[in-house]
């Protein structure tokens, strides 16, 4: 007969017919095991389960999905799917020495949302879902930690995927490749993520919320091998693997395989429809900058501010008295220094203090600023007309101004942060009014 083995400690389980939930005899944790009434169904858990502990989230899945089409009223395959999509592993505690889970697969999905969720509880007794109900608890707070940490991170425009070390330790080509695109990349002033440097300063810490942030936010993956094991390493997989499945919900964003020194038939079976690069061949760097150029165009940079003579609008009496020349350039140069460290919102905010525009004439200036423009304005401001609203408009809060904003930016954890913080909402009904938001659709909320 099959041995099922523990999820936490790896350990043989003692099985009883009619039994599902069992307390192991080593690490003392009361866990669910499927039921005892097909040899061929417990060899197929066993397998998914070996596949589970080894962190090969992908195969286990797998097997598990195969479970659930021939055996569809077992609930602990249901579990079992459960945990490969968050990526669930048990490791020590070490503080307390007891298995606790650890989330490699981090979403911003609702574990008690999960359709596999529902069903291993619908298939359940009243023991057993007392039971999965406990550990779905504890992934879901592992998830609400992981998306808040990663919510305060920066958004990456290009995501390096590769192995850091051999069987040996020592560092593979593969990174050595990666940290020269990286450089050439940060010079062109692409914001990368490369392990080797940007979790550095991270020793000590989970990473999977930065990870996951990057994954999520990066419009472009490299995935650089040398070897074709490198490829299918546990956790490069596990990186392109999510990625590939963020590709299918927004097709924006891209993954480029570049191989150098193995054939491009080596490579995955899930790379077969991409586009990739020998970055062996001459040029290849080129042909790279060039590529990442039509995806992500690199922004032009921004003139230092010639001050000009202030030109005042012709008025018998104007609203606003004329400003002297010297506190409107510092004012540009002030709203100049926020665009250049990434902040439209706050040179908004300065050149409608200065100037007295309205949000879109400050939204606009500041764009073309960005974009390399930076127009004269006019110390007198013309008031604004006062509108009307209509049925068809929409009346956008202070704070639905601001995500809206971050939106167009491509900063969304950012936005979803703000959306939370100002109307209370939870993560994904957050995340479904960004998403709108991008669309140009503004879904109803309650005031803040």
């Amino acid at each position: 007969m099959a041995v099922i083995n523990c999820k936490m400690c790896g350990s043989p389980l003692p099985l009883n017919p009619g039994v599902t939930v069992v307390e192991c005899e080593y690490c003392g944790r009361e866990q669910t095991v499927p039921s005892m009434d097909n040899e061929k169904k417990l060899t197929l858990f066993a397998r998914a389960e070996r596949l589970r502990a080894a962190c090969e989230f992908d195969k286990a899945f797998a097997v598990f999905e195969s479970i659930v089409a021939e055996f569809p009223k077992e609930a602990e395959a249901y579990w079992g799917l459960v945990l490969c999509k968050y990526g669930i592993e048990y490791v020590d505690d070490p503080a307390t020495r007891e298995k606790i889970p650890t989330c490699h697969r981090s979403s911003f999905d609702r574990v008690v949302d999960d359709l596999d969720y529902e069903q291993a509880l619908v298939n359940s007794d009243v023991v057993t879902r007392k039971v999965y109900c406990q550990q779905a608890r504890q992934i879901e707070e592992l998830r609400k930690d992981i998306i808040s940490v990663s919510a305060n991170e920066d958004p990456y425009d290009v995501f390096i995927c590769y192995k850091e070390t051999d069987l040996n330790g020592r560092r593979t080509l593969d990174s050595v490749i990666a940290q020269d695109i990286y450089n050439m990349l940060t010079e062109k002033g692409y914001r990368v993520f490369f392990s080797r440097i940007t979790l550095k300063d991270k020793l000590g810490m989970e990473y999977e919320p930065y990870i996951f942030a990057a994954l999520n936010s990066a419009k472009v993956m490299l995935s650089i091998g040398t070897n074709i094991d490198y490829y299918n390493a546990i956790w490069v997989k596990n990186e392109w693997s999510r990625f590939l499945k963020l590709m299918a919900q927004d097709r924006s964003k891209k993954l480029f395989p570049i191989y150098k020194g193995i054939s491009a038939y080596d490579l995955p079976q899930e790379f077969q429809r991409l586009q990739a690069l020998n970055y062996g061949e001459l040029g290849a760097d080129q042909d790279l900058m060039m590529a990442m150029e039509k995806i992500i165009p690199i922004a032009k940079p921004i003139p230092a501010y010639v001050p000009q003579q202030p030109v005042y609008a012709p008025q018998a009496q104007p609203m606003y008295a004329p400003q002297p020349a010297s506190s409107n350039d510092s004012s540009i140069q002030k709203a100049l220094k926020e665009i250049r460290s990434g902040s439209k919102l706050g040179a908004i905010k300065v050149i409608r203090d200065a100037y007295g525009l309205g949000l879109k004439e400050a939204k606009d200036w500041v764009d073309d600023a960005a974009a390399g423009i930076v127009r004269p304005l006019t110390c007198v401001v013309e008031p604004m007309p006062s509108v009307q609203p209509t049925a068809s408009s929409v009346a956008l809060s202070p704070a639905q101004q601001e995500a809206v904003a971050l939106v167009r930016e491509r900063r969304m954890l950012e936005a979803i942060k703000v959306i939370r913080a100002a109307h209370g909402l939870g993560l994904k009904e957050a995340k479904d009014w960004c998403d709108a938001a991008a669309q140009g659709k503004f879904l109803p909320l309650g005031r803040p």
